[in-house]
């Protein structure tokens, strides 16, 4: 005789708690306290076994159903996975607890903005290093046929490199893209379906027509604005009106920087004339750097 069909219960969401221990298979989470959140969900600082410190991002629900919840958890997991390189921030594990899904991440010392806002911080010293770290990182991702579309300076991430043989060196920084989650191919970028910030909107995302498509040099324009934003001491903010009429790059040519020039060829309102890879806008910081030398 066939059984009856029971439906099964609805998944419950349940966020962990600072102090609770997470047990993946046997391998523990210690989850700490929460340092941030965003519309994805929440982030928790994290450690395991072998002392490796970490945070734990937490996708909740945010009115969506479990079906979406774990289609968005399995994208962003998919992309780390894929784009595993030396600067993007690295995972360790990814699974579902209790109807709950985890990404765990290495942890990073803070956030580019948090440099741009050090009134000691000397950030046209830093700018190259930035620039060098995060253009390999966006080379690697552009070559596996994705595209960022949200770099800024809440998702670069200093991090610092630790010789555990010798605890007295002096670690080395390094700078790493993070947030991938937003990461999609290239093919899959249009306008109807990409959502940016307005003071990030390139051109081409307002006037396609006029500016050209949208498509992996959007990543180059927002590499010039995080680099503007570390010349300016901050992040500035334009309307759509002023992006159109080309204002930031007016700013940038108006800095005294030896980096404005090629920060000011990233923010060319027609993509053609943008430099057309990572490598390009590389070679021209590089070799201001070097006249400085």
């Amino acid at each position: 005789m066939d059984q009856p069909f029971l439906p099964q219960p609805p998944k419950q969401f349940r966020p962990p708690q600072g102090g609770e221990v997470i047990d993946n298979d046997g391998h523990l989470y210690f989850i700490g306290a929460v340092i941030g959140s965003g519309g994805f969900g929440t982030v928790y600082e994290c450690t395991d076994e072998w002392a490796n410190e970490l945070v734990a991002k937490v996708i909740m629900p945010q009115n969506r159903s479990y079906e979406e919840v774990r289609d968005q958890w399995l994208r962003e997991l998919d992309n780390l996975v894929l784009l595993r390189h030396p600067n993007i921030t690295y995972v360790y594990d990814a699974f579902e607890f209790q109807d709950t899904f985890y990404i765990i991440v290495e942890r990073c010392e803070w956030p580019l903005h948090t440099l741009i806002q050090m009134p000691e911080a000397h950030c046209e010293r830093w700018l190259p290093y930035v620039a060098r770290d995060i253009l390999q990182a966006l080379e690697f991702i552009h070559q596996n046929g994705y595209v960022h579309k949200d770099l800024h300076p809440g998702n670069i991430f200093a991090s610092q490199v630790r010789d555990h043989l010798d605890p007295g060196k002096e670690p080395v920084w390094m700078f790493k893209i993070g947030d991938l989650g937003i990461s999609r191919l290239e093919g899959d970028i249009h306008i109807f379906n990409t959502i940016l910030a307005r003071w990030m909107a390139p051109p081409e995302y307002l006037d396609p027509v006029q500016f050209g498509s949208l498509d992996r040099r959007v990543d180059i324009y927002h590499v010039g604005l995080l680099l503007l934003s570390l010349l300016m001491k901050r992040t500035p903010e334009f309307t759509y009106n002023e992006i159109l009429a080309g204002m930031p790059r007016q700013i940038a040519e108006g800095l005294s920087s030896p980096y404005a020039p090629a920060i000011s060829t990233a923010l060319r309102r027609h993509v053609a004339t943008r430099p057309q890879t990572p490598l390009e806008l590389w070679r021209e910081i590089s070799t201001a750097s070097a006249g400085l030398a």
